[in-house]
């Protein structure tokens, strides 16, 4: 990829990894949705509420925000004319299946909104990362990084003057940490079944930010399962750094097709 300036290589390295952490989160957030449908469960609900409260904190700001300023200039040039306006309807589809998801009355339709809305957010954010912005940051006439430092700006006035964008918060009574543990009768006990996130295919260069925004979606007494190509043990080092011993971790597989890690927030 060709850039004009080292601002703008800085503006899609800062980009990626900010979609990164989303789509790490998105993931997080909708399986946790669809696996406590798929239990049959009434924590659906709060898992809905869940998506819905952080999508409108950290989605729909940065959405619109983003809309407003690089699809807007993206528009005004030739090249970059066509795919401005697919990315602008993907916005415009994204937003309404997450406002699907918030009022949706049954855990069908809440999954399976959920479901839509993290496959289409997935495809956004490859064509803004892989084509769209590369197309911005190599044309001399459009500055990417200030249409990026508009974007976080305008999302950031934008988004509620208290959000509840971590969900590091106390699990309610009527849902204890424990309710859907293994119960068969062959005397073993699994744990929690925790969300999944395969993370063997999603570029190297971005493995990490989308790990850190999943786990930053896990609330306490929670946790996520990881599915890596290789024993991650330097995104182990990064992980302890970055929250401070917040998360233990068991080893559930080791290798050697897939490494598979069970973390749970303290």
């Amino acid at each position: 990829m060709f850039t004009s300036n080292e601002a703008e290589a800085d503006a899609v390295h800062e980009i990626e990894q900010n979609y990164a952490e989303h789509s790490g989160a998105m993931a997080a957030k909708a399986e946790a949705l669809i696996a406590a449908m798929a239990r049959g469960d009434e924590s659906w609900e709060s898992a809905r509420d869940d998506l819905s409260t952080w999508a409108t904190a950290s989605v729909t700001p940065a959405l619109t925000a983003e809309a407003a300023h690089v699809i807007t200039a993206a528009k005004q040039l030739t090249k970059t004319r066509s795919l401005a306006e697919a990315v602008d309807a993907e916005i415009a589809i994204l937003t309404s299946l997450l406002r699907e998801v918030a009022g949706a009355n049954d855990g069908i339709r809440a999954a399976a909104s959920a479901r839509a809305a993290r496959s289409v957010f997935d495809l956004h954010a490859n064509n803004m990362t892989v084509r769209l912005v590369p197309l911005l940051a190599g044309e001399s006439s459009v500055s990417l990084a200030e249409l990026w430092t508009q974007v976080t700006s305008t999302a950031t006035d934008a988004a509620p003057m208290n959000p509840e964008t971590s969900t590091q918060t106390d699990r309610s009574p009527s849902t204890p940490a424990d309710d859907h543990a293994h119960s068969c009768t062959c005397g073993e006990s699994d744990g929690p079944e925790h969300p999944e996130l395969d993370v063997r295919t999603v570029p190297h260069a971005i493995r990490h930010a989308t790990v850190f925004g999943a786990l930053d979606s896990v609330s306490s007494g929670d946790g996520m399962i990881l599915v890596a190509p290789h024993d991650p043990l330097p995104l182990l080092a990064q992980i302890d750094q970055r929250y401070s011993g917040g998360f233990s971790v068991e080893y559930l597989e080791r290798g050697p097709e897939a490494w598979r890690l069970d973390f749970v927030r303290a």
